[in-house]
């Protein structure tokens, strides 16, 4: 018998050797999406701007951890992270410990900035955008908030505007036009140390908003100079990001998602929120891929909605619906944006694979277009479970890990660079590499 099994020749040893250097020098990224109904963590390397390989992914409910998007029960939320992460590493071959988490609960409030700063006649340094940047974080703070984002949209040196990157151009004077986005401290701080219990290390600045994650994953740089509207509509909250010209307008998050509409068809049917939850599946998925009658003649259960109940279950399902796209259309045209807006609106979240929900959209959302979002183009890898219109908020939130961290991403015996854990985070840590490896074995 030779050196190598039968099966595997020394060239098959050598390619597959490099091919596991390869893997494991390649930086891992990994997110995490904490939605009202489930939590879901995606691991992906980073192929080129616009592509990410998708090599890990966990999905797991909530339960009743979450509402609206705001943690309510610490313990059933690490929990339900926990299988989520546990999921998807196991998946990568790789463990999880940094994460980027997005997030949609508690008040949130955005709002435009100018700040200006004395240039005496220099060229502009990276420095002074962040002196800027850091500027309008101390202007707009408020007692109880704490600040999530600072956007630039543009700069203007002296009397010329709307510059995109002013680095290296000289002036007197810099001014920047900034989009700040704020959200409740007391709902961030419980965020973080669920995140911290899980034993999972949130860094500085790698806590975004869902919308932001969604419109990140789905838009172009031509859709956002176009003028767009990103309207992800989830378990408990529908959240919604707008741009134009180029740069974010507006953020907002409402409180109403899918979870409003079991609800209704519980009182509907009178039956448990758990039940209607059941039927409304299973009745959109036959709405959507109606079955063939021979081959499911004799093995439907029968518990299945029948055709009459799922007919009940879409009228229940479209009242809701075009309660909350009529709150997305008065929101629009408040702010005055709809003539603006001319990419229209892109849908993503769960409802909308519902049938028909295009022209449904369009009737409410009208003059408006309505387009329904996909990563499909930007993902490789584990496509078929991550191109669902749920995820694009979790796959969007990996571009904002990889724009974050760079090439400085640890493994995960080494932690945050530059920031040492305390001994309670490297204790949970441990456990959960200790966890993940007797599972792999």
């Amino acid at each position: 018998m030779g050196l190598f099994p039968p099966q595997l020749s020394e060239t098959g040893v050598i390619w597959q050797a490099k091919k596991e250097r390869l893997v494991s020098s390649n930086p891992l990224y990994a997110a995490l999406d904490l939605g009202s109904t489930k939590i879901v963590a995606v691991v992906g390397h980073a192929l080129e701007d616009n592509l990410f390989e998708i090599v890990g992914f966990g999905v797991a409910p909530t339960g009743t951890a979450l509402r609206n998007g705001t943690i309510i029960g610490v313990p059933q939320a690490v929990a339900a992270i926990n299988r989520a992460v546990d999921q998807a590493q196991r998946v990568a071959g790789r463990p999880v410990r940094n994460v980027v988490v997005g997030f949609a609960g508690g008040e949130v409030v955005g709002l435009d900035q100018r700040v200006t700063i004395a240039l005496r006649d220099r060229e502009v340094q990276p420095s002074d955008i962040e002196k800027v940047l850091q500027e309008a974080r101390s202007m707009v703070n408020r007692p109880s908030s704490e600040i999530l984002h600072v956007i630039p949209k543009t700069y203007t040196i002296d009397d010329l505007p709307n510059i995109p990157d002013p680095v290296g151009m000289v002036g007197a004077r810099l001014e920047a036009h900034v989009h700040v986005i704020r959200g409740s401290e007391m709902v961030i701080a419980n965020l973080k140390r669920t995140v911290e219990r899980s034993g999972l290390l949130l860094r500085d600045g790698d806590l975004i908003l869902q919308p932001l994650g969604a419109a990140r994953a789905l838009l172009t740089e031509d859709d956002k100079e176009l003028g767009v509207a990103v309207v992800d509509i989830g378990g408990g909250t529908t959240n919604m990001a707008v741009y134009v010209n180029g740069s974010i307008a507006a953020i907002r998050v409402f409180p109403f998602g899918g979870i409003n509409m079991t609800k209704d068809l519980a009182i509907v049917l009178q039956v448990s929120q758990e039940e209607a939850e059941r039927i409304k599946i299973e009745a959109l998925t036959k709405l959507v891929s109606p079955p063939d009658p021979e081959k499911e003649a004799g093995t439907e259960s029968s518990r299945s909605p029948s055709v009459e109940q799922s007919s009940r279950v879409m009228e229940v399902v479209e009242a809701r619906l075009a309660e909350i796209l009529g709150i997305v259309a008065r929101d629009i045209r408040e702010m005055k944006l709809e003539n603006r807006l001319q990419r229209g609106v892109v849908l993503t979240g769960g409802v909308v694979s519902m049938p028909q929900i295009i022209p449904f959209a369009q009737k409410i959302l009208n003059p408006l277009h309505v387009t329904v979002g996909t990563v499909r183009p930007r993902i490789q890898g584990l496509v078929e479970r991550a191109v669902s219109p749920e995820f694009s908020g979790a796959i969007g939130l990996l571009y904002y890990a990889r724009d974050s961290w760079g090439e400085e991403v640890q493994e995960e015996t080494e932690g945050v660079p530059g920031k040492p854990p305390e001994a309670k985070k490297e204790t949970a840590a441990s456990s959960r590499l200790w966890n993940w490896i007797r599972e792999i074995i």
